[in-house]
């Protein structure tokens, strides 16, 4: 079983993205904030697709995904 920060530090390396990235996890909500969403979603929503069925399978109660934008690249 994988831990949610390492699948979201090999969607980070996949994506792209070299900026700092937040999360909250609560009752099965996974918020994600950063500044660059679409980098996360991918063409198509093929990465989100790809990364929402991992964390289904290594998270025993995940139920959801968000972004939440940011104005500040550190947030």
């Amino acid at each position: 079983m994988k831990f949610i920060q390492e699948i979201l530090k090999d969607w980070k390396e996949e994506s792209g993205i070299n900026r700092v990235v937040q999360y909250q996890y609560r009752s099965g909500v996974l918020t994600i904030y950063t500044s660059q969403p679409g980098w996360f979603i991918g063409v198509g929503g093929k990465l989100v697709d790809k990364y929402k069925n991992i964390l289904k399978r290594d998270v025993p109660d995940f139920k959801e995904l968000k972004f939440e934008e940011t104005a500040w690249y550190w947030v």
